[in-house]
Parts: structure tokens; C-alpha cells; sequence
């Protein structure tokens, strides 16, 4: 794999094969600002998956410079079910979501039809960023139109604030964070997936209460990062599962843990996440102080920050959206407590909301099907066809691998010729898949209100202001 060591995110140079290299004649072009430009406008007409795939040039329509390899996992320490099948033939019922007041939040931003104003932003970003001769690590030239969104359009804005998560990743993964390098943290239990929810976007469990006193401000937020680089490795799949959602438990806190200082930490590398990649976080089995105060704290949140947090009386609440193999007894589920943390303590389906069982068929070790490149995705490009955009580029073992359980059917699943649905955001089923804006608005608690205090006992501290 290109800019990481043998080994590195399992093989997959090994696994998945020689990647193609991009046409010689577009090496000549990226000499100057004017060439660069063209460059992108040749890419843009080759064959899909040489332009993609490629370390130099066009990925979604942006000048590429080399991946960083945010982590190295071993074979064995990939959950068997880090990806189920149900998520190769998922189809999303919506890519953007509209709010009564007008503004909306884009949902599903990879091999998904953009609207003709996200469309219109996007092209100028890549000429505005092929004119500076910006070039980006394919990770950051796909989530561009998330960028746009949170800057509502602002192409420089947006440009910037690529610029800068760029930077920030460049910085905090100088060398891939190692999983056998974790191993110790893992094994604690204060961060890891346990499931998936009935729109299949993965559920980070947060323990509050088992993390050490002793950790310094770093590994908490390490473990964040971890579990963040893994799901966008092993577990999305772009234009189907986009997201996460996560579980807070403050279940046997006291003070000290919520001023225990690797959850301050935690909001750096929080924010430092592409928009949209957190759906919902779930507060729970909160003690009593915490409970009233949750109360007043949501009375005054926007309603957009309200549908991000959710504060739960009770955790059976968690069954609306989620199935219950794939949550643990104390949050509502059937599953035992987990004793073993890592691998992931993932199950198969079913995910349907409230439904019991679980499919003992279920064919598991499917995340060796994506390339790495197919687990990022590519942003919609009208120059080319419908199906090009559309499809997620498989590993060249997945037609073994996938016909010997009877899935070859999974590999032809595309997503349905249209723009998938605007919808309205009322239901607690349509969640956002955004970071909630910052609303500056005296009397209201936006979102990063609750990353930039101490954590939940300073919920409230804008209330007054």
C-alpha cells in the first residue's frame, strides 16, 4: 500500500494485489499552476478506477499527495464481523436531512449523487485548490463536501479548514498507532464497538468509570483515534455507512472521573473529525446529579443539538434503535457483559430495532473484500457514468471469497439511480450525521458546547450567558 511499511493496515498490498498505476502522460502535467488544472481535467475523463486509485492525481477531483497510515491492525485482531453482509446491499433512506427552520445536514457524502448547489460548491473548491496547487491526502480530498457543508458554502473557508485537518492528521499519525501497542489500554474496556444500530453505523461504547485515574491526558483520545481510523477502515462502506453512533455510560461515576483529564483531551481529536462522522450520542444510566441537570440542559439546546445528544431516563430506550443482540444487558440489550474488549465484541444481525436472535450463519471476515480505496469511497463526478460513481471497488479476492458463501450477488448491489431522499428530521429514526454547528445565540447550548467545558457537569455553562 502506497506511503505505508509491509504489514501495515494488515498486507493489503499483499492481500489486495498490485494497485494500478496512473497513465505516464499525466506525470508531465502537474508542473504548473495552469498544468495542474489540466491534470485534473484529464483524470477526471480515465478509466475510474486508475484515476482513484491513483497516489498522484485525481483523487475526487483534488491534486494527491501520499496517505498516511493511521493504523497497523493484525489479521487476528480484526473482529470477525467488523463487516456484515447486510452492509454491502444497504441502502440508506436518505443522504440529506432538512430542518423545519431550512437548514439541513448531508448524511451520506461518498459514491452518492450531489445536489446541484453542493455540486456547484464542489467544483469551485477543486479549481480554487488546483489554482493554489493544494494537494491533499485522499482521506481529506473525500470528505471535501463535508467540509463545504460546515462552511455553508464557503469554498475558502473550506479550503482552509482542509487544510488544517490535513495538517493536524499529518502531525498526530507521524507513524501508524499500532494496535499491539493498545493492546493494554484495550483491554480496559472504557472504549470500544459492541454493535451496530438499525441503520447499521456502528456503536462506540464509552465506559466513564473505567478509565484509570492514572492514564495521562493522551491515551484516552488515543483510543478514540483508534477506533475512529478502524472504522473507517473495516466497517464503512461509502454511499451505505458513513457513520457511528456512540454510547456514553456514566454508570458508577463519581466527580473525579468526569474530571478525569483524558476526556478534556478527547475533544481535540473530537473536533478534528470530519463533519458528519458521529450520528447521535446516547447519555446514559446517569446518577442523579447529572440526570437534573441533563434536564435543563436539554431545555435549552437547539433542536439540532438536541437529536446529536440524547439523554435517556432509561436504557431500554436504546431498543428503539438498535437491536437487542447487539447491546449489552446493562444498556438494554440481551448480550452478557463483555469481559473481552479486543478484538471487538461485534456480533451479527439481525439490526432491525428491537429485534431478538442472532444469525449463527452469518458469514463473517468480509471487511477483506474492500480495498482500501474502496473503503474510502470518491465524490460524485457528473463527467462520468451513474454506475462509475456508484460502485465500491472490491479487492480482486472478493469473487473467491464472496462465491463460496453464494454472495456474488453483493457485488453488483448498486444504489438506486437518484439522489436519495431530502427528509425531515423530527423522528428520533432520522438522526443526524453531521457535527451540530456552533450556535452563538445567548440562551442555547450548541453541540461543541459539550466538548470545550469540563465534561457533563458543565453542560450547562452557556445557559446564563
Amino acid at each position: 500500500m502506497t506511503g505505508c511499511k509491509d504489514g501495515c493496515c494488515v498486507g493489503v498490498s499483499q492481500l489486495f494485489g498490485r494497485r494500478k498505476e496512473p497513465k505516464e502522460e499525466l506525470s508531465s502535467l502537474l508542473t504548473s499552476k495552469a498544468e495542474s488544472v489540466e491534470a485534473i481535467a484529464v483524470a477526471n475523463t480515465l478509466d475510474f478506477e486508475e484515476a482513484d486509485n491513483s497516489s498522484h492525481y485525481g483523487t475526487s477531483g483534488f491534486l494527491t499527495r501520499t496517505e498516511v497510515c493511521p493504523i497497523e491492525v493484525q489479521p487476528a485482531n480484526i473482529a470477525r464481523y467488523s463487516l456484515p453482509e447486510e452492509c454491502l446491499a444497504y441502502i440508506p433512506d436518505q443522504a440529506v436531512c432538512r430542518f423545519a427552520n431550512g437548514d439541513s445536514e448531508r448524511m451520506i457524502s461518498c459514491n452518492t449523487e450531489l445536489s446541484a448547489q453542493e455540486q456547484a460548491w464542489l467544483q469551485a473548491l477543486q479549481k480554487e485548490a488546483a489554482q493554489q496547487q493544494k494537494a491533499f491526502l485522499p482521506s481529506v480530498a473525500v470528505a471535501a463536501v463535508r467540509f463545504l457543508g460546515d462552511a455553508k458554502g464557503d469554498v475558502a473557508l473550506a479550503l482552509q479548514q482542509m487544510e488544517e485537518n490535513q495538517n493536524w492528521r499529518l502531525s498526530y499519525f507521524p507513524k501508524p498507532i499500532r494496535d499491539v501497542d493498545l493492546l493494554a489500554d484495550l483491554k480496559e474496556g472504557a472504549v470500544y464497538f459492541c454493535g451496530r444500530d438499525f441503520a447499521l453505523r456502528p456503536a462506540l461504547v464509552m465506559r466513564a468509570a473505567r478509565v484509570p485515574f492514572s492514564w495521562d491526558p493522551s491515551r484516552f483520545a488515543r483510543l478514540f483515534m483508534f477506533c475512529m481510523e478502524y472504522f473507517l477502515r473495516y466497517m464503512a462502506v461509502p454511499g451505505r455507512v458513513e457513520n457511528i453512533c456512540v454510547i456514553i455510560d456514566l454508570q458508577d461515576i463519581s466527580y473525579r472521573h468526569l474530571s478525569v483529564p483524558p476526556l478534556m483531551e478527547l475533544k481535540e481529536v473530537f473536533t478534528q473529525q470530519n463533519a458528519g462522522r458521529v450520528s447521535c450520542f446516547y447519555v446514559c444510566n446517569m446518577p442523579f446529579l447529572v440526570r437534573a441537570l441533563a434536564g435543563v440542559v436539554e431545555a435549552a439546546m437547539t433542536e439540532r443539538a438536541r437529536q446529536k445528544i440524547r439523554f435517556l431516563s432509561d436504557v431500554s430506550e436504546l431498543r428503539e434503535d438498535f437491536a437487542l443482540n447487539q447491546l449489552e444487558e446493562d444498556l438494554g440489550g440481551t448480550r452478557k457483559l463483555a469481559d473481552s474488549f479486543f478484538p471487538f465484541p461485534l456480533p451479527p444481525g439481525p439490526f432491525a430495532a428491537g429485534s431478538a436472535g442472532s444469525n449463527d450463519e452469518a458469514v463473517g471476515d468480509l471487511h477483506q473484500i474492500l480495498t482500501e480505496a474502496g473503503a474510502r469511497g470518491r465524490l460524485w463526478d457528473p463527467t462520468r457514468r451513474k454506475e462509475a460513481n456508484c460502485r465500491v471497488d472490491f479487492a480482486d479476492t472478493a469473487r473467491d471469497l464472496l462465491g463460496q458463501h453464494g454472495l456474488l450477488h453483493l457485488l453488483d448491489a448498486q444504489h438506486p439511480q437518484h439522489v436519495l431522499a431530502d427528509v425531515n428530521c423530527d423522528s428520533p429514526h432520522s438522526l443526524q450525521n453531521r457535527n451540530a454547528e456552533v450556535d452563538l445565540s445567548p440562551k442555547e447550548v450548541s453541540l461543541r458546547c459539550v466538548f470545550s467545558c469540563e465534561p457533563l457537569l458543565k453542560l450547562g455553562c452557556q445557559i446564563a450567558r
